[in-house]
């Protein structure tokens, strides 16, 4: 299996193992990680390479994380869909509109299949501004609060749950 979209500046594809070093130096940034529930900090080269080593040979379609690939840079960050959306971008690419772009490609194939669900949810930190827009930007809405433990750092937080149904979705893209 091979899902490759292909967006104006984007491209996104399965990673593949050259991109551990990539995912490491991305995610030894505390700037990237405290917004991430699983991923520890520090973050090296043998996180990177267990997480790939641990991704199925044969993901199933549109299940797989997708490695966001920058012609040029490389890879700068991750999306999946599960229908949960979750990302991370590198922070030299934050503020650039990359994640917008990327999640639109996902969820635009996304919706494109026939047996899609038609809500897609995601959540952020509620001091996550920059996730809490991107999710905007899409069409999400916020559909409440939730106090949760972080389940490596222990400290409590509140999450902010979003919802994008299929209409919203397709309203927008027009």
């Amino acid at each position: 299996m091979s899902l490759v979209l292909e967006t104006e500046r984007l491209r996104l594809r399965l990673p593949e193992v050259g991109d551990a070093a990539a995912i490491a130096a991305a995610l030894d940034n505390f700037n990237v990680t405290r917004w991430l529930a699983i991923v520890p900090h520090p973050y090296g080269l043998a996180d990177a390479e267990q997480w790939l080593g641990g991704l199925p040979e044969q993901p199933e379609l549109g299940r797989a994380p997708l490695a966001i690939d920058l012609p040029g840079s490389g890879l700068i960050g991750v999306v999946s869909l599960t229908p949960y959306l979750g990302y991370w971008l590198a922070e030299p690419y934050w503020g650039h509109g990359y994640m917008s772009e990327a999640a639109v490609a996902l969820l635009a194939w996304h919706y494109g299949q026939e047996a899609a669900e038609d809500v897609v949810t995601s959540s952020t930190r509620d001091d996550n501004h920059g996730s809490r827009n991107v999710l905007r930007k899409l069409g999400f809405v916020e559909t409440g609060l939730e106090e949760r433990t972080h389940p490596l750092r222990g400290h409590v937080y509140v999450a902010v749950n979003h919802e994008l149904t299929r209409k919203v979705f397709e309203e927008r893209e027009r």
